[in-house]
């Protein structure tokens, strides 16, 4: 093979790879920042968990932003002024996994996925740490709840 060849693919792999590679690398550092000012805001101590995510609108499109956990609610903020807000009261199921609701299986990702009890869904891909984080403090809430209704005492039948 002549070294033309030789460079011209070795080129046209950098090429690929740039594109493939730098628009992910852009999109994680406007997430972090997007954390930065809202952790840096007037309530920026109410948050309990902020994570790197993309919101689920479609079969192939996906928002990024970053979801985060506050005391009464779940919230996710989108890089270009999208907010979703899901009261802590409201949710009905919480499922983990590696299948979107379409059917699409994600590689190297998770999607954590929230119905609300008054219908509709809200689903965010996430990273494997970050979705176990997510379990774990969602996992906690879950309990605090179940342990606060258990503490109700209600007047039984006579």
């Amino acid at each position: 093979m002549s070294p033309v060849v030789l460079y011209a693919a070795a080129g046209l792999a950098l090429f690929f790879l740039a594109v493939a590679v730098v628009p992910r690398l852009l999109l994680k550092r406007a997430q972090d920042r997007l954390a930065a000012r809202l952790l840096g805001g007037p309530d920026g101590a109410g948050w309990k968990l902020l994570t790197r995510a993309e919101l689920v609108v479609g079969p192939r499109r996906r928002l990024p932003g970053v979801l985060g956990l506050t005391a009464d609610s779940l919230v996710f903020e989108g890089l270009f002024g999208e907010r979703e807000i899901v009261a802590l009261a409201r949710i009905g199921k919480i499922v983990t996994g590696r299948r979107l609701s379409g059917g699409r299986l994600l590689v190297r990702q998770e999607v954590l996925r929230i119905a609300r009890t008054g219908g509709g869904e809200l689903e965010v891909v996430l990273a494997p740490a970050s979705a176990g984080a997510w379990r774990s403090h969602l996992g906690l809430w879950a309990v605090e709840e179940r342990k606060a209704g258990m503490d109700t005492v209600s007047p039984g039948r006579k």
